[in-house]
């Protein structure tokens, strides 16, 4: 009986641990690092730097993104592309932010958002190509994979 409550107290024990690493907060660094993975070059940029419409601001329910400039290694790229990572919370507050009308204001001159919400963040892939996106396929399976 003892060995018994025993094994029950370590299975619970092992259960919380790995339900809590399940349940972390994801970080602008950890989307970052999986884009790399994926073959990326992944610079962080000032969102300043980030070319917007006049007027508009790249705010989402008041947090700044996490910003860094996409390219593909030995690609000669014609435009710049974008990832913004809105770090939130908690998956309430993301998703929250997610279904507001906040993400409909945001506007970038000649790039088309990719909105994918995951956990607490946010991440928005600003692509040239609103049809084919260049590095669509990185960009979901990272936000798959997280």
């Amino acid at each position: 009986m003892r060995n018994f409550l025993q094994l029950c107290c370590i299975s619970i024990a092992l259960l919380m641990v790995v339900s809590a690493c399940g349940n972390h907060n994801i970080t602008a660094e950890e989307v970052q690092k999986a884009l790399q993975h994926q073959g990326l070059e992944v610079t962080k940029i000032n969102v300043g730097i980030a070319e917007q419409d006049e007027g508009s601001s790249l705010q989402l329910n008041g947090v700044f993104p996490g910003a860094f400039e996409l390219t593909l290694p030995a690609a000669d790229m014609a435009n710049r592309e974008f990832v913004f990572i809105y770090e939130h919370s908690s998956e309430e507050e993301s998703k929250l932010a997610n279904q507001s009308n906040g993400i409909s204001s945001l506007q970038m001159v000649d790039l088309q958002p990719n909105i994918r919400q995951k956990k607490n963040v946010v991440v928005i892939y600003w692509s040239h190509n609103k049809e084919n996106p260049l590095m669509i396929n990185q960009f979901t399976k990272v936000m798959d994979e997280l």
